[in-house]
């Protein structure tokens, strides 16, 4: 079992350092492009992969880390909803009131309001109800 144990860990070394060539990216090689380091490895299999693991490693941590912005790195940016826009407010409003249902769900509740509280000052005059109860 001592004698195998070295073989695989010389093998784990080059499988590793050939998975990694292939995964990274064409910055990480030190001038040297992918399919030449695919070739140092397999030809010199120990020293291929222990300069890869150094050149690769030292690229990597001279590259300026891209700054990392949002949760958990910063403050959570405040949330932009869309404001509801009702048709009363808009820029432009329409020519005639009664083209927008909105302004007439609104005119209809005033009315019902107003003739509600004329009930209640004069009780011999009759409410008329639209059938949908009391709007508040």
């Amino acid at each position: 079992m001592l004698r195998v144990l070295p073989m695989l860990a010389y093998l784990a070394l080059v499988v590793y350092a050939l998975v990694d060539v292939v995964q990274s990216d064409e910055e990480d090689g030190g001038g040297i492009q992918k399919g030449f380091w695919i070739l140092i490895i397999l030809l010199l299999p120990f020293a291929g992969s222990i300069a890869w693991i150094v050149v690769s490693r030292r690229a990597r941590a001279n590259r300026r880390p891209a700054p990392r912005t949002g949760y958990p790195a910063g403050p959570v940016p405040a949330a932009r909803y869309p404001g509801r826009r009702r048709t009363w407010e808009t820029d432009a409003p329409s020519a005639d009131p009664d083209d927008d249902p909105e302004m007439r769900w609104l005119m209809e509740q005033a009315r019902l309001k107003r003739e509600r509280e004329q009930a209640a000052q004069d009780p011999s005059r009759p409410v008329q109800d639209d059938g949908q109860g009391a709007a508040g």
